[in-house]
């Protein structure tokens, strides 16, 4: 179930489902330790008289309509049980300052009777990601349920205060399944624990009440202490009311010109951005996605680390935004985890360690390979040339110079094919395969420039003469070895020669390598468009042709190429965008803009692709790459059109 609603403050992010159940729960590293991981911590309701004193869970006889509060990292959803004459309305949010996540639930009694009702939680989390060795206490002094071990601590509480707990082993339910109304007032387990706490409330005919509910993560129990009475002093209410002011202030600090853009697509744009920065670990990694779904489809990993390729176009839409000072953290962190000989490897964890990674080091006949995507660290100097651009801060800059750019330059620069020119094979964007790709060696003309550029800056004249010379060999190799005249069009691959049409030798013309209007460029173009248009009602277009990866069904390439992905979509569209020579020209990426704001979930979280018969998430969501390519195709629209009104 895709997760279509997510709170975070960079240290503690949550994943709710359309159950209002958490799904996910990662702290203190977005990304890294997810104490939830996919399990449920499920709301359930019993209405005195209505439902036998047995759990109606949300999600059983419930219908919803969930969302966000408008230019705020809050939701704002609605749920309703005709049976219990019930509407619930949830806020939600995680604070931006304080590691606590706080629900405020507004209970409404629509029967024509007063009610006895009854709101019960359930917090089925094994810390540190493994279900054995944890303590869950009800302290008395704070009066709230504790889940411990060793540094990580979680506080439950609400108000007005819960009237009944439990704390149990959790084999004595299934999931933090919720059974009965009547708690049993245990005190304290250890090992592998659930907990519960029941709000109870009478309301009158048509009354509606708030209750306030809080989860504060912290490290020691002084952490979680502490928090729990700054709730309480300053009130439940009142910290949700700083986190609305604080996301509303923040997404709204530029004064962003929309052009004619219609407000879907604007609001989808700011919401993007909350969603990126909730996706943003405070150390700096930005993280591709996280969703504990996909351990079931991924052989039990997930996609909750740092890809260095993702990572910088993330950043470079950050910065397009004018959101750079994350954007720099991020730099830092990548100052630390670059390899001595200036690559970077497939993945990292939100903490900089190395991640789990399947690129072999040894090739089918026992030959030493380099595990890599070089697009990844070309990549990554090109994101910090367009954040110096962004910034002119030659201060922040400086030591990434000589830690980042230059051992990455020399990379480059080295790790070439003499006769040709090109990269050296690596890995592609997708992962699947290791060959010379267009694809590549165009982040790598891309990744060579800037790094001449940034060697002219600091007055490094053989640098800058060194690798611009570099790239032009890279070009000229890109046209000599990589165009097919006979197909008219840019290969996927040489050794081994790939012919696949795919979506991301769009690279030609992304970084420059020729102009968009080339004819080779626009050959190129037509046939991914014409190739991988996914021709159902869905629409969109594929990553590559017999693309399999989450497929829902075996069914005709020619109609369904694979699945329609929004960055692969949004590619279509900056090159529409690069070429336009006239308002009009911009009307099939204005189509295209509105195309994924129509099929971004109803809260607005674009997933990673979609099934092409009814258009439901596929894969991870939220797709921190996919929210990013967005914002850039938004603000490369907008500079567009203006640059053509003049």
């Amino acid at each position: 179930m895709p997760k279509p609603l997510v709170v975070g403050n960079g240290s503690l992010l949550v994943n709710l489902d359309l159950n209002a159940s958490i799904r996910d729960m990662y702290f203190p590293h977005v990304g890294d330790e997810n104490h939830v991981n996919g399990h449920h911590c499920r709301v359930g309701v019993v209405v005195e008289g209505k439902n036998m004193d047995m759990v109606s869970l949300i999600g059983d006889d419930w219908v919803h309509r969930l969302g966000y509060k408008k230019d705020m990292l809050v939701t704002d959803s609605h749920y309703r049980n005709d049976r219990l004459d019930i509407d619930l309305r949830f806020n939600e949010c995680v604070h931006p300052f304080e590691n606590v996540f706080i629900r405020r639930i507004e209970i409404t009694n629509t029967d024509t009777k007063d009610i006895e009702l009854k709101l019960l939680f359930s917090h089925d989390i094994a810390l540190y990601e493994h279900p054995m060795g944890d303590t869950g206490i009800y302290d008395p002094a704070v009066q709230s349920i504790i889940h411990y071990q060793r540094s990580r601590y979680f506080l439950i509480n609400g108000s007005p205060h819960f009237d009944q707990y439990d704390i149990c082993p959790k084999e004595e339910y299934d999931s933090g399944l919720i059974r009965s109304a009547e708690l049993n007032m245990k005190s304290i387990q250890i090992g592998a624990v659930n907990s519960f706490v029941r709000f109870s409330q009478h309301l009158k005919a048509g009354e509606t009440k708030t209750i306030y509910y809080w989860i504060a993560a912290g490290k020691t129990f002084f952490d979680v202490k502490r928090i729990n009475e700054m709730i309480i002093e300053r009130t439940p209410g009142q910290m949700m009311v700083e986190a609305e002011q604080y996301y509303h202030s923040w997404v709204n600090k530029e004064k962003y010109d929309f052009f004619d853009l219609p407000p879907k697509v604007t609001d989808l744009f700011k919401h993007s951005l909350l969603v990126i920065r909730s996706q943003i670990d405070n150390g700096g990694a930005i993280i591709a996605a996280n969703d504990s779904d996909i351990l079931e489809r991924f052989n039990m990993d997930s996609y909750s680390y740092m890809w260095p390729r993702d990572s910088a176009f993330i950043a470079m839409a950050m910065d397009m935004a004018l959101h750079s000072g994350i954007v720099h953290v991020f730099f830092e962190y990548c100052h630390d985890i670059i390899s001595e000989h200036g690559y970077f490897l497939q993945k990292y964890n939100p903490t900089g360690t190395l991640a789990s990674g399947w690129m072999p080091w040894l090739t089918h006949d026992g030959s030493i390979q380099l595990p890599i995507q070089e697009d990844s660290t070309a990549l990554i100097v090109v994101a910090l040339w367009n954040h110096y651009k962004t910034t002119r801060c030659i201060e922040t800059i400086d030591p990434l110079y000589y830690s980042i750019v230059k051992p990455a330059a020399e990379f480059m620069t080295r790790y070439r094919d003499p006769d040709t020119g090109l990269p050296k094979p690596s890995y592609n964007l997708w992962e699947e395969n290791r060959a010379v790709h267009t694809y590549t060696s165009s982040t790598v003309y891309a990744g060579l420039k800037c790094a001449a550029r940034f060697a002219e800056l600091y007055g490094d004249d053989d640098l800058a003469r060194k690798y611009s010379k570099a790239a032009v060999e890279v070009k000229d190799g890109i046209e000599k070895h990589l165009y097919d005249e006979e197909l008219g069009r840019f290969l996927r691959s040489i050794n081994p020669r790939d012919e696949t049409v795919d979506a991301s030798i769009y690279a030609v013309s992304q970084f420059n390598v020729l102009p968009p209007d080339d004819i080779r460029v626009v050959n190129t173009m037509e046939h991914i468009e014409n190739k991988l248009s996914v021709k159902t009602d869905v629409g969109g277009i594929a990553r590559f042709y017999k693309d399999a990866y989450h497929q829902v069904t075996e069914y005709d390439p020619e109609v369904i190429p694979g699945n329609p992905w929004f960055i692969c979509t949004l590619w279509v569209a900056q090159w529409h965008i690069q070429k336009a020579k006239c308002i009009s020209d911009l009307q099939k990426p204005r189509e295209i803009l509105l195309w994924v704001t129509d099929h971004a979930t109803q809260t607005g979280i674009l997933a990673e692709q979609l099934n092409p018969f009814d258009g439901s998430p596929l894969s991870v969501s939220p797709l921190t790459w996919a929210h990013a390519t967005f914002v850039v195709t938004v603000k490369s629209f907008v500079e567009k059109a203006r640059s053509l009104e003049k």
